[in-house]
């Protein structure tokens, strides 16, 4: 016998390090198999997550599925970690347990994915993700929060949040609650109602003294609502949203002298855009991002 085929009968009788393989695997599952325990799948109250930091605000993206929370994530860390801004984001790691290997991963790969010219997808989908906002004297401004969109909404406006979410609620923090909404979304009138439901439902859990911004996503769809200096009319974006989803602001409204002292609504309102989006041959979306002042005017709200 050969050395060389000495050599391979040896390599061939050496044990070989298993790399875990889903072939029939959607990405989608492949995702949730790294993310959660079997203890989490069988029932997401078992989600645990951990916010080290209880004194600098939470701001909370809350939208369902597809509504752009994790675009809108990614445009600002590009927005505030620009030269101009001179702010530093640091993904908070002990957020979730050891056991959710995709999170680490998204945590690692955060900044690769903000300042990609690919829109994350296939394995790239950040499922959890609560990141710090620091100042250039590496002061906390602000943590912003992003958790699935099923947790938040799943079609139905009877849907009870998970644990987590009520212990998120329950923390000492500051929190400002950004909700997620927009025009002609949804398959039909009634899904948008539930959604509505859904958001105002929240209004029980929301403390007093938290600030509420209502989100109104994707505007640059919308090109005829916009101002000749290129910028949204926002009066216009609430009207439709206002009209599309029944009694959406109901539950965030002032009366009384309150009314008359400091206007009807008790939230603010911003349009944004993290961009736009064009598909290439092998399916992938290359980003353009949207025009600062989307973010600008999000993190004037938020700061």
């Amino acid at each position: 016998m050969s050395n060389t085929n000495f050599e391979q009968l040896i390599d061939n009788n050496q044990p070989q390090e298993l790399t875990p393989s889903f072939p029939s695997m959607s990405d989608e599952e492949k995702v949730k198999r790294e993310t959660y325990t079997d203890e989490e799948l069988r029932d997401v109250n078992n989600i645990t997550v951990t916010i080290p930091d209880t004194k600098t605000p939470i701001v909370v993206f809350f939208g369902s599925q597809a509504s752009g929370k994790t675009l809108a994530l990614l445009r600002m860390i590009r927005f505030l970690e620009n030269e101009s801004q001179g702010y530093t984001i640091e993904p908070e790691y002990v957020f979730r347990p050891q056991t959710d290997k995709h999170y680490k991963k998204m945590c690692d790969g955060l900044k690769n994915m903000a300042y990609n010219q690919y829109a994350p997808g296939g394995n790239d989908i950040i499922s959890f993700m609560l990141v710090r906002v620091l100042d250039k004297g590496a002061h906390p401004i602000c943590q912003i929060l992003e958790a699935p969109g099923e947790h938040f909404f799943d079609g139905s406006p009877n849907l009870n949040f998970p644990t987590y979410i009520h212990n998120i609620c329950a923390a000492p923090n500051p929190k400002i609650w950004v909700f997620f909404v927009e025009q002609d979304w949804g398959t039909d009138a009634n899904e948008r109602n539930m959604y509505a439901q859904k958001i105002c439902s929240m209004q029980e859990m929301i403390m007093p003294n938290d600030k509420i911004i209502f989100l109104f996503n994707k505007c640059d769809k919308k090109p005829t609502q916009y101002l000749s200096n290129r910028h949204p009319r926002v009066s216009s974006f609430f009207d439709r949203i206002q009209g599309q989803y029944p009694n959406i602001f109901a539950r965030y409204t002032r009366s009384g002298i309150s009314s008359l002292l400091f206007g009807k609504y008790n939230f603010q309102q911003v349009c944004f855009s993290a961009g736009t989006f064009t598909k290439t041959a092998n399916n992938r979306e290359v980003w353009t991002p949207g025009k600062d002042f989307y973010c600008q005017d999000l993190w004037n709200l938020i700061s």
